[in-house]
């Protein structure tokens, strides 16, 4: 290289040389090697000299194998191994002068081989030894899963869930448009699909431990009452009820909805640490783990997914639910009692208590009973505090809700899995929306509002698919194949404002 910049192009030189070693001819791309005497010529030339002199000059590795023999000795005859005296030339020569000193102990016995012995087997107790030593260290050695004490902790954490079959696959495009009778009868013969074993049962919770980031999860939960929709259940009408109660359990949602769950989701890990900081001095031996959807064999149409289970050796199992309200992050848990009357927490005589009528109080409770736990601790967390309640089993309140729960996945999620009977609409209810729309006399909004058209008193309407009656409302999108809602059905109390525009669920999603 004639430059130090990478960018420039290296020189080209070449010599023409004699057998002889004679240059005839030499040339270099270089400024000074136009009169074919530079220095890159002559570094070629160098390097040339060194490489036919190498070549000259056989290495040892190049030559066949051989021995410095010793002058007195001509040839070397073969010999087998242990009989051959491997000791050095200094330790014979220490030996030697050892004998003329007269010491006569201190000469080195012939080095050929050692000593052939047969070593004892370990005895069963050594073994047991052995094995327990080598498990404390925490390396998984490979011998210990082949041992019957410790190969259980060699086993695949994520099994596959044998013989399990998710309630979306109950589905049957035959039965669309039957009529709710044949659906039920229907129902009745795969209601067992929702059992599930113990094995499975544990199955499905550690393979669903991302929870909101598993896909399992979602799946496992499809059709089944959750903790989160506990509340909503129990308060719906089983005969008619709310679609969006209906799309909740049976078709849940993947990822966050709204900005409060994300900023829920966000905290979750801070208001884990902040509970066991608080926790820990309380419990002995207190373990905290993340945990995925419990479903009980006994009752497998319920199932939860508790933030957390805990286990210590003074209380035993227990879990715990976390909620970080983006609404009051940036208040304590005292000033957000006192300002919002909807806060989950209320005071009574200076206690900050969960309130029963709350639907945190029903998915805690369902939580509780669900994963067989001793208590579940109920964890509001906020940027600036964080408090632990102590909820315990009420048996009376879960009760009626494991009934209602039972009798809505018979009645309302199996219907709607199978032929989508609340949530698809019917032919019915097409023909419904052709007539309102002949009739041209859709108010905007009007509830509480008897009409006197024939056609709309015998027309069926709503979710429900059923008659007029008095307090029902308007969708607001002009092609909404029901158009008409009664009130209960879509949860309202009160007649949407003039100002405003109003949709269906339907409409919404």
């Amino acid at each position: 290289m004639h430059s130090q910049r990478l960018s420039e192009p290296p020189l080209t030189a070449w010599v023409i040389l004699k057998s002889s070693g004679e240059v005839s001819s030499a040339h270099c791309t270089c400024m000074a090697g136009v009169a074919e005497s530079c220095t890159h010529v002559g570094a070629l030339l160098f390097k040339v000299e060194a490489t036919v002199r190498c070549r000259e000059n056989a290495t040892v590795t190049e030559r066949p194998a051989y021995w410095m023999l010793p002058s007195n000795i001509k040839k070397v005859y073969p010999e087998v191994g242990h009989k051959i005296n491997y000791t050095s030339a200094a330790a014979t020569r220490k030996s030697l002068n050892s004998l003329l000193d007269g010491e006569t102990h201190t000469r080195p016995a012939l080095r050929t081989c050692c000593t052939k012995t047969t070593p004892q087997p370990p005895t069963p107790e050594e073994m047991a030894k052995f094995y327990s030593d080598l498990y404390n260290t925490g390396t998984r050695s490979g011998i210990l899963s082949v041992l019957p004490h410790y190969s259980e902790d060699f086993k695949d954490p994520i099994q596959p869930i044998r013989d399990f079959k998710f309630l979306t696959s109950v589905c049957n495009a035959s039965l669309d448009g039957s009529d709710f009778l044949t659906l039920q009868q229907h129902c009745q013969t795969i209601i067992s699909t929702a059992d599930v074993s113990e094995v499975q049962a544990v199955q499905i919770e550690r393979r669903t431990r991302a929870q909101h980031n598993s896909s399992l999860w979602f799946a496992a939960r499809a059709g089944r009452i959750t903790a989160s929709c506990m509340h909503h259940v129990y308060a719906t009408d089983i005969k008619f009820p709310a679609l969006s109660t209906v799309k909740k359990v049976c078709y849940p949602k993947h990822g966050p909805e709204t900005a409060d769950t994300i900023w829920d989701i966000r905290q979750e890990e801070n208001a884990r640490k902040a509970y066991i900081s608080k926790t820990r001095g309380q419990h002995n031996n207190q373990e905290v783990q993340t945990c995925g959807f419990f479903i009980n064999p006994a009752f497998p149409q319920v199932g939860a997914s508790p933030d957390a289970i805990v286990r210590c050796t003074c209380c035993g199992k227990s879990c715990i639910e976390i909620k970080c309200p983006s609404k009051h992050k940036n208040c304590t848990i005292l000033s957000a009692c006192s300002s919002d009357g909807n806060f989950c927490l209320q005071l009574v005589d200076g206690q900050v208590h969960l309130r029963k009528d709350h639907q945190y109080y029903s998915q805690v409770q369902t939580q509780i009973f669900v994963t067989d736990s001793a208590y579940c601790d109920f964890v509001v967390w906020t940027l600036k505090d964080c408090v632990v309640l102590r909820i315990t089993p009420d048996t009376e309140f879960w009760k009626a809700r494991l009934q209602k729960a039972q009798e809505f996945f018979k009645e309302v999620s199996l219907p709607e899995l199978v032929a989508q009977h609340f949530t698809k609409p019917t032919a019915q209810a097409l023909a419904n929306s052709r007539v309102l729309q002949q009739q041209q006399v859709k108010p905007r909004k009007q509830a509480g509002k008897k009409h006197t058209a024939v056609k709309r008193k015998k027309a069926l309407w709503c979710l429900c698919h059923g008659p007029e009656r008095d307090h029902m409302v308007a969708c607001d999108n002009h092609n909404c194949p029901i158009q008409w809602f009664h009130f209960d059905c879509v949860g309202l109390v009160e007649t949407p404002s003039e100002g405003s525009s109003w949709f269906c669920p339907s409409c919404v999603v």
